[in-house]
Parts: C-alpha cells; structure tokens; sequence
C-alpha cells in the first residue's frame, strides 16, 4: 500500500503536476512546450499603459482535462499545492474516471479492434 501511494500519489510528481509545476513558475521545460498560458494581467487596461511584467509566477492555477480525469491526478495536485503555500489549484475535466470506468472503456476498445 505504501509502495503505491509513493509511486501514484505520494511524493513523486505525475506528469500532469509537472507541467503545472513548470507553466506555474515559469520554468523551461520540453514538457511544457506545447501549452499555452492565460493571464489577463498581460493585457492592455487602456491604450497607452504598459502590459505587466509576464515574469512574475502564477498563483491561481485551473487545471482542466479533456477526457478522463482521475482522482490520482487531482490527488497529486493537491499533494503539490500543500508543498507550495499561496498556490490555488482547481482540477476538472470532462469527465471523472473511477477504475470501474476505466475498465469499462478499455473493454469497449478492446472489442473495437
């Protein structure tokens, strides 16, 4: 039990907490590459007011899955939120996955091919 909670939920970051870690704090990765962030702090008020410095690290982060979510994903991201005070992290997706369903799915492509 012990072994799977470090492997899938404990202190090791899964890919999806990764990639909040890097878009969150600005940090290069090859991870990251293909995401965009959104940040309405970077935009004009009015003409002629300089845009804020884009340098400065996200505090509010959404996370939002097209597909299946899981609770290990959500698990995971609140593990890391509590490493780092003063991040709010929101996790959704499309759909919530449970091991019933999962299952389910990979028994309905199965009989796909």
């Amino acid at each position: 039990s012990s072994g799977i909670n470090a492997e899938y939920g404990g202190h090791r970051k899964l890919p999806l907490t990764r990639i909040v870690d890097c878009l969150a704090d600005l940090k290069p990765s090859t991870e990251t590459d293909g995401y965009t962030t959104l940040d309405p702090k970077i935009y004009k008020k009015a003409e002629g007011m300089a845009a804020p410095s884009v340098k400065s690290t996200f505090t509010d982060v959404y996370v939002f899955v097209v597909g299946g979510g899981n609770y290990v994903e959500y698990q995971n991201l609140m593990a890391y939120q509590e490493q780092h005070p003063g991040k709010n992290i929101v996790y959704g997706s499309s759909e919530i996955m449970d091991s019933e369903n999962f299952l389910a799915q990979l028994n309905e492509l199965g009989e796909m091919s």
